[in-house]
C-alpha cells in the first residue's frame, strides 16, 4: 500500500479482484476494531465485520469485483460505516471505510428535533383554533365538547375528557368526552361518583390520595389547583384500579389532567391521555394549560351571564374584622365611613372600586395612595356627593367574591370592620366562598344566607320605562346619532355631521347625547336606583 494510502484520513483496504485482503491503514484498523495482521491474507467477506445486507460480499461475488457505495449498521461493533468499493487497474481493488456514526446520531437527534418541532407546531395550532371557538361558546356543555372533539378526536391525542365541578357537592360530573377508548368514560363515571377523596401533595410534590385511597388525575388537579401528569398510567397505584385497566386495554399510557381556572377559582378540568408513555412534554404541557386558563375564563363568564339571567340567587351577607383592609384602615385614619357603589374587575389582580363617603374627605384620599396594593386613587367628584375611585391589587374580599363569579352589591367600610353583601350564583359553595374570602382577610363571619327571587322584568317594560326618562329633545339626538351610525366603529357619521342633519350646534348636541346616554347607562347598571328631578332635564 502507497503511503499516502496509509495516511489518509479515512480507512483505506486493498484487496485482489478475489477479495484477498493485502494490507489496511491503521484507520481502517480502528474504525472496523481489528488489525492489520489479523485481516492480511484473509477473504475480505469473512474478516468485514457481518451485516444484515450483506452488501460488501455481494461486491465481490462472481469472481469479479464490482464498484459499489453503501451505508449499512454493523452490530458487532455496533457501528453505522459508510463503505465505497473501487477497482482500478489489474486486480487492485481499493475499500474505503468512512465512521457514520457519530453524524448517524446527529441525524436521528435533528429528526427527533423535527418530529418534535412538527408537534408542537400542530399542537399550537389545535389550541389556538379551539381557544377561538370556545371564547364564542354559548353554554358550559358547548365549552366542554369543543375541548374534547379537537383533542380527543385526533391523532396527537387518543382520549380527552372535560369534568366541571359541582360547586355545592365539591364532586365532578362529566361535561363532554371524545376519542377511541371505549370502557374507559364508563370507569371514569364510577370513578367519580364515589370519589369524595381530596389528594394529598407528597413531599417531592407529586399527589397521592389521601388515607391511602385512589382518586383520578383530574380529581387531583381540581382539588390541589395544578396541573397533574401521570406519566405511566400502568404504574400509578394512586388512579382507581378499574381505570388504570382500561387505559392500560385501550393502549393509553400517559395523562395529563389541567384544571379549568380563571382567578384563582377552578371551575373543571381538562383530562387528556397518550398512546405514549411520558407523553406530555413542556411545550404541550405550557399550550394546554393555556387552553385551560381560556376555557375557565370561558366557563366563569358564562356562569356569570347564569346569574345575569337566573330567576334566582344566592344573597350572601358577610362581616370581615381585618384592620388591614385597606378601605378600612382609610376611614379610621380619616374618621369617616366609606360605602362601595360599584367595583370592576380590571384583570385577574385587580379590581377599580367606586366608594362614596358619609361627606368628610380630609385624608381619605392620602391615606388610600398610601396603602400597599392601592393605585390609581382620584376623586371622581368632589363636595356634597364625594365619590372616590381607587384600584385594589392583591387577596382583597371584594377580589376574591369576583373571582367566585359572585357580584358585590353594597360594602361598607367603618373604622374596624366592613359588612359585604354579594348576590352568588345558586348552584355557588357558600363554605368555601366563605373560606376563600377568610384565606384572603382574617375573621370572615357569615352574618347571612338567603335565596332571593328576582323581579322579573319584561323587555317591553324596560323599553317604556327607559323612554318616560328621555326627554323628546334626547330622544331624538339619539335615535339620529344611532341610524347615521355614529356609535359604530370606525364612524361612518362625525358629530358635527349629525349636528347638521338636526341643525343644531355641535356642542348643543353633544350636551343632549351625553345626557341620553346616561341615563341609558343609568337604567342598565342600576334600574333599581330612583330618579332624581335632574334626570328628566
Amino acid at each position: 500500500m502507497d503511503d499516502p494510502l496509509r495516511q489518509a484520513p479515512i480507512g483505506v483496504i486493498e484487496t485482489t479482484a478475489d477479495g484477498r485482503v493485502e494490507a489496511l491503514n491503521e484507520t481502517a484498523a480502528t474504525t472496523l476494531e481489528t488489525t492489520e495482521e489479523a485481516m492480511r491474507g484473509s477473504d475480505i467477506r469473512e474478516s468485514f465485520p457481518q451485516s444484515a445486507a450483506g452488501e460488501l460480499p455481494a461486491a465481490f461475488e462472481g469472481g469479479a469485483p464490482t464498484a459499489r457505495s453503501f451505508e449499512e449498521y454493523y452490530p458487532r461493533i455496533d457501528r453505522w460505516i459508510a463503505v465505497d468499493v473501487t477497482v482500478g487497474e489489474g486486480d487492485r481493488v481499493l475499500v474505503y471505510v468512512r465512521d457514520r456514526t457519530p453524524a448517524r446520531a446527529t441525524e436521528r437527534r435533528v429528526d427527533r428535533l423535527e418530529q418534535r418541532l412538527e408537534r408542537v407546531q400542530r399542537i399550537g395550532s389545535l389550541v389556538s383554533a379551539v381557544v377561538q371557538q370556545v371564547i364564542g361558546a354559548s353554554s358550559r356543555v358547548d365549552v366542554g365538547r369543543t375541548v374534547c372533539e379537537h383533542l380527543g378526536g385526533t391523532d396527537l391525542y387518543r382520549f380527552a375528557w372535560v369534568g366541571e365541578r359541582d360547586f355545592p357537592a365539591d364532586r365532578l360530573r362529566v361535561l363532554a368526552s371524545a376519542g377511541g377508548a371505549s370502557d374507559l368514560p364508563g370507569r371514569i363515571d364510577d370513578a367519580l361518583a364515589g370519589d369524595a377523596s381530596a389528594p394529598a401533595e407528597t413531599a417531592d410534590g407529586g399527589e397521592v390520595a389521601a388515607d391511602g385511597e385512589t382518586t383520578l388525575p383530574g380529581r387531583a388537579a381540581v382539588s390541589t389547583g395544578a396541573t397533574r401528569h401521570v406519566r405511566a398510567i400502568a404504574e400509578d397505584e394512586t388512579i382507581p384500579r378499574p381505570v388504570r385497566r382500561a387505559a392500560f386495554g385501550e393502549g393509553l399510557q400517559s395523562c395529563l389532567a389541567v384544571p379549568l381556572a380563571h382567578q384563582g377559582t377552578v371551575y373543571g378540568v381538562v383530562s387528556v391521555y397518550s398512546g405514549r408513555e411520558d407523553g406530555f412534554d413542556e411545550h404541550e404541557r405550557a399550550a394546554l394549560e393555556t387552553l385551560g386558563s381560556v376555557a375557565g375564563f370561558a366557563i366563569r363568564a358564562i356562569r356569570r351571564e347564569d346569574l345575569l339571567v337566573a330567576d334566582t340567587v344566592t344573597e350572601v351577607t358577610l362581616d370581615v374584622d381585618d384592620e388591614t383592609i385597606p378601605f378600612v384602615r382609610a376611614t379610621r385614619a380619616a374618621d369617616c365611613e366609606l360605602s362601595l357603589e360599584g367595583a370592576v374587575p380590571r384583570d385577574e389582580t385587580a379590581v377599580v372600586c367606586y366608594l362614596g363617603t358619609d361627606g368628610t374627605t380630609d385624608g381619605v384620599k392620602s391615606t388610600l395612595a398610601a396603602s400597599e396594593g392601592v393605585s390609581d386613587v382620584r376623586w371622581i367628584r368632589s363636595g356634597d356627593d364625594p365619590l372616590l375611585q381607587a384600584t385594589v391589587e392583591g387577596e382583597t374580599p371584594v377580589g376574591t367574591l369576583v373571582a367566585w363569579g359572585a357580584t358585590v352589591e353594597t360594602a361598607e367600610y367603618t373604622a374596624n370592620s366592613a359588612r359585604i353583601v354579594a348576590e352568588a350564583p345558586p348552584d355557588a359553595d357558600v363554605r368555601r366562598l366563605v373560606e376563600a374570602v377568610d384565606d384572603a382577610v382574617a375573621d370572615t363571619t357569615l352574618v347571612s344566607k338567603a335565596e332571593r327571587t328576582r323581579d322579573a322584568e319584561s323587555v317591553e317594560a324596560f323599553r317604556d320605562d327607559l323612554d318616560e326618562r328621555l326627554t323628546d329633545r334626547q330622544r331624538t339626538v339619539l335615535r339620529t346619532a344611532h341610524l347615521s351610525e355614529y356609535f359604530t366603529s370606525p364612524r361612518e357619521s362625525t358629530s358635527a355631521e349629525v349636528a347638521e342633519t338636526l341643525d343644531i350646534a355641535g356642542s348643543t348636541l353633544l350636551y343632549h347625547l351625553r345626557r341620553a346616554q346616561r341615563k341609558l347607562v343609568d337604567a342598565y347598571f342600576e334600574p333599581e336606583q330612583g330618579r332624581s328631578p335632574a334626570d328628566d332635564n
